[in-house]
């Protein structure tokens, strides 16, 4: 695979599109953003990133991201769109939804900041693609002492995200949110 990454230490059987975190890329640095914090203690992570964002501006992102799907052979549950990163146009979100679309049997999800900025009524509508509001309830889901469903992940129920809770690849986080612990 080139543009996407299998698993990381919390997300089991899922592969993963990160690009850089910061404002230079989304206009956006949030306070606490722990994608900022694991690019200046591991900066060796950057020139992938760049790399794949580089990639995204591309006029063949979308094929390119559907044939390292479809040539992955370990088991997937889900696509994370940006385990670092963010939405940074509506052309760009668009092409996820292309590749979503084109790909109707597997599981999209990502976290965003942005729902006010894009239109994200045709991502949401998707069976198979989940649009997290990181800002639903007015403030960042994360924090020493969340409400509302938590990720399991984070509070010490388990130490991976996987197909055992699938939570946020599922309509009900596009609706009610996720909210994690913050450590």
């Amino acid at each position: 695979m080139t543009l996407l990454k299998y698993e990381n230490a919390k997300l089991k059987r899922q592969l993963i599109f990160s690009i850089p975190a910061g404002k230079a890329i989304c206009g956006m640095e949030c306070p606490g953003c722990y994608a900022m914090k694991f690019q200046r203690i591991y900066p060796t992570v950057l020139p992938a990133r760049e790399r794949w964002y580089q990639a995204s501006l591309t006029g063949t992102f979308v094929s390119d991201i559907i044939s390292d799907i479809n040539s992955c052979k370990k088991p997937v549950d889900a696509i994370r769109i940006h385990e670092s990163g963010e939405f940074y146009s509506q052309a760009y979100l668009d092409k996820w939804v292309s590749i979503a679309q084109a790909l109707p049997n597997h599981k999209f999800y990502a976290f965003t900041k942005r729902i006010k900025d894009f239109d994200f009524a045709v991502a949401k509508s998707l069976s198979n693609f989940v649009i997290i509001d990181s800002l639903m309830s007015g403030s960042l889901n994360y924090s020493k002492a969340p409400t509302g469903k938590v990720c399991p992940a984070t509070d010490g129920t388990t130490k991976v995200c996987d197909s055992a809770c699938g939570y946020c690849w599922s309509k009900q986080a596009q609706q009610f949110g996720t909210n994690f612990v913050k450590h």
